[in-house]
């Protein structure tokens, strides 16, 4: 509480600066504070961090906006911290906001992407964010019946073979019949059994065990047909098509 005889020399002080003085008719309700506007009718800066949790997966980004009311200046500086951030990569954050998550996952995997009020420091949003591992690529293994048709030439001269198999989406090959042909008048019918491997959603290759060191490799053709090549030993060579006659390749 300010005295009366305390309020007079402020007031002599401050006329004395050249500034005005508006007079309080009671004292009682004066404080310095208030005085000069500092009172606690200023406003607090909130902000608040959109997404407010959020999985980030590790060496990709994600974009983050802070909204600032309370406040003209809306502009806010953005960081990242988290438990264990000093010894480790947790990520780091642009100017606009972008997360950049690291390349690893850090111990703890989760991180807080933090905006903090230009206008006022001491005010801030926050972001959870937890890094996890990319997803495993989407299975490309065969899987159902097949028909397959090649035409080719190896070190004995021209072949066609054509027949069918079984996939059973976990890389086996079961109940496969072909037949071998050089020619009309001579064809031979064989059972046989084999692997498939995918090297991504749309490719792979298959081996056949009556083909020693030979591969298939298939790839997307149009009208859900595969394009199907074979290679192998003795200057094996053949190219044909390879049709799902139940459920195709990757599911």
């Amino acid at each position: 509480m300010i005295s009366r005889k305390v309020w007079q020399r402020i007031q002599v002080g401050l006329s004395g600066a050249g500034l005005l003085v508006l007079g309080c008719f009671s004292c009682g309700g004066c404080n310095i504070n208030s005085l000069l506007g500092l009172g606690g009718g200023k406003k607090s800066v909130t902000v608040v961090v959109d997404p407010k949790t959020q999985s980030v997966v590790v060496a990709t980004t994600q974009q983050f906006t802070a909204t600032v009311t309370g406040s003209s200046n809306t502009a806010v500086a953005w960081s990242v911290g988290g438990t264990n951030c000093s010894t480790q990569d947790c990520g780091s954050i642009s100017a606009a906001g972008l997360y950049t998550a690291p390349k690893t996952i850090p111990n703890p995997a989760l991180v807080a992407v933090t905006a903090r009020a230009n206008a006022n420091s001491a005010d801030f949003g926050a972001a959870a964010v937890t890094i996890i591992a990319a997803p495993a690529p989407a299975s490309a293994m065969l899987r159902g019946t097949y028909t397959f048709l090649l035409s080719g030439s190896d070190a004995e001269g021209p072949l066609s073979i054509g027949g069918t198999f079984e996939a059973d989406g976990s890389g086996q090959l079961l109940n496969g019949e072909l037949r071998l042909c050089r020619s009309e008048a001579h064809c031979s019918d064989q059972a046989f059994a084999g692997a498939a491997a995918s090297t991504d959603a749309n490719n792979g290759t298959f081996a056949a065990d009556i083909f020693p060191a030979s591969a298939f490799t298939w790839s997307p053709a149009p009208n859900n047909i595969f394009k199907l090549d074979l290679t192998g030993s003795h200057n094996l060579r053949a190219s044909g098509i390879l049709r799902p006659n139940s459920t195709s390749a990757g599911n």
